[in-house]
């Protein structure tokens, strides 16, 4: 019983030195309005870069969160756009810098934040029949990011599947949450090219995103959405500043 207790304290120590843990040099800089371009984030062991972010792309990856489950996102949204280069002591993996990313955003623009849960409306993610077609990966990898070159495609590079679920609830404007049990990391693309409109007919209604994922999902990575009324953790800003402290 005695070494059981002590592993545990050993085990509680090392998480909190985890979690404790920040950026060893980081710079941020504001994007002049006009100087527009396409975004990036680019994690790596160690290391990570984001170029023309703004709030709502650094609350997202640094949480793992949808834009829905952000209860007041008119304290924080705004036009202001930021480059980000920031590098840890180590080689720190993919979960750990986006927890060095919410120690930043404390640090250069004073966020403060606390959650609630709240009974709301959502959508689960779970395997649909046949069982996931995603491929599991052992590494460490950059997660989920949006493919250049015009095409309207995700791409998953040792991702797990929160991080998919991320980017599942900006269209459909709602939390979604993953109830595939699956907790692995996986390699997968998500290409919804092919479901894009090229023409709008007047009088006809804009494509409904939940449909277009409810047809996608399955055939290209075997999972499916479900419709819920649960317990959702949403985060609520207290305080923000626009401008960060100087580098």
């Amino acid at each position: 019983m005695r070494k059981f207790v002590q592993a545990t304290c050993i085990l509680a120590v090392c998480g909190t030195a985890v979690y404790a843990q920040t950026f060893e040099v980081a710079t941020i800089k504001v994007i002049p309005p006009g100087e527009r371009r396409q975004p990036v984030i680019d994690p790596k062991p160690g290391t990570l870069t984001m170029r023309d972010v703004g709030f709502g792309e650094l609350l997202m990856w640094s949480f793992k969160i949808g834009p829905a489950q952000v209860a007041n996102p008119q304290v924080a949204m705004g036009p202001e756009r930021f480059d980000i280069m920031a590098k840890a002591a180590g080689p720190a993996k993919t979960d750990e810098l986006g927890l060095m990313l919410q120690a930043l955003l404390k640090e250069r623009f004073k966020f403060a934040f606390h959650r609630e849960t709240k009974e709301i409306s959502a959508y689960v993610l779970v395997e649909a029949k046949g069982g996931h077609k995603l491929k599991e990966s052992m590494e460490d990898g950059s997660g989920v990011l949006p493919v250049s070159g015009g095409r309207m495609a995700l791409s998953g590079h040792s991702a797990t599947l929160d991080q998919l679920t991320m980017f599942l609830a900006g269209p459909l404007r709602t939390p979604v949450v993953d109830q595939t049990g699956l907790k692995g990391r996986y390699d997968f693309e998500f290409d919804l090219t092919d479901y894009r409109v090229k023409e709008h007919v007047d009088g006809e209604p804009p494509p409904d995103p939940v449909a277009i994922l409810q047809s996608a999902l399955p055939k290209q990575l075997g999972l499916r959405l479900e419709s819920r009324k649960m317990p959702i953790e949403m985060l609520i800003i207290d305080h923000i500043e626009k401008t960060p402290v100087e580098n």
